[in-house]
């Protein structure tokens, strides 16, 4: 349970507490299980402390100190976290519904299994975080910085990551059906066996990305930059992939039946053994590409 004079000085407002965390700086703070709901923190410093189990619902907390602090299983429901630092803070299975996350750094911080749908990320900083199996349907992370993140299985579903720095994160298995992802970059991303499907992907940057397994059905890519990029054993059913760079990407023994590659670059692309029938190339670039027993357009087998 919560330290009671922990709870008095905090009650006495942000000014008073950091004050007295200045002329107690070795003190281990611990807020466990303790009823801070609606409580004003803004620009706390509780960099550290333990908020285990601790009901902060509605709480203000926005440009609080909460660097390092564990918020295992803490409900921020609704809370306004805004400018915050949660820099390497736990918050496994933490309740983030609908809380004001904005401009927050949360680089390293831990986010397994956390309720974040319907927050606010809009240019939050998860650098390395891991979000592995957290919730976040519907959120808005626009800008946001995501690289060498971990979403392995998140739920991304409906997601909006427009220009999102995706660069080396982890999405295996995640879930992306209809995300907006417009001018996002993945770069290097893992996409193992990710659901993509109805997802759009104009114009961004998937260069290197490992989409092995993945699930592309009716994924918009007019544009994209998928330059050799693995796509080993993934669905393609009814994308759009006009005007994308394909260049040295692999799609060897892929059904690209009736696809739309109007204007793509495929140069030196694999596309060994793919069936290619009623597909779309119109102006597309095929230079060195390995056609190998690929079935072309017309239903012909290439030698």
């Amino acid at each position: 349970m919560a330290n009671e004079d922990h709870l008095t000085q905090l009650r006495a407002g942000s000014a008073t507490w950091n004050q007295w965390r200045t002329d107690h700086p070795d003190i281990a703070i611990d807020l466990a299980h303790a009823n801070l709901g609606n409580f004003d923190l803004k620009g706390a410093n509780l960099s550290g402390a333990d908020l285990t189990r601790a009901n902060c619902i509605g709480v203000i907390l926005s440009e609080a100190d909460l660097s390092g602090a564990t918020l295992v299983r803490t409900d921020l429901s609704g809370a306004d976290i805004n400018k915050a630092n949660l820099s390497g803070a736990n918050l496994t299975k933490a309740n983030l519904l609908g809380a004001d996350l904005g401009e927050t750094d949360l680089s390293q911080a831990i986010l397994v299994e956390a309720n974040l749908n319907r927050s606010d990320l809009s240019g939050v900083n998860l650098h390395q975080a891991n979000l592995t199996k957290a919730s976040l349907i519907g959120v808005e992370l626009n800008r946001a910085n995501l690289r060498e993140a971990n979403f392995t299985e998140a739920n991304l579903r409906r997601v909006e990551l427009q220009r999102a720095q995706l660069g080396k994160a982890n999405l295996t298995r995640a879930n992306l059906a209809d995300a907006r992802m417009l001018h996002a970059d993945f770069s290097d991303a893992i996409l193992q066996e990710t659901n993509l499907s109805g997802a759009r992907l104009n114009r961004a940057n998937l260069t290197r990305t490992d989409l092995t397994a993945a699930n592309l059905k009716e994924t918009n890519l007019l544009g994209a930059d998928l330059s050799y990029a693995n796509f080993t054993e993934a669905l393609l059913a009814e994308a759009n992939l006009s005007g994308a760079d394909l260049s040295y990407a692999n799609l060897a023994g892929l059904d690209l039946t009736g696809l739309n590659l109007a204007g793509t670059n495929l140069t030196q692309a694999n596309l060994a053994g793919a069936n290619l029938t009623e597909a779309n190339l119109e102006e597309a670039v095929l230079t060195e590409a390995n056609l190998t027993q690929a079935t072309m357009p017309d239903g012909t087998v290439h030698d």
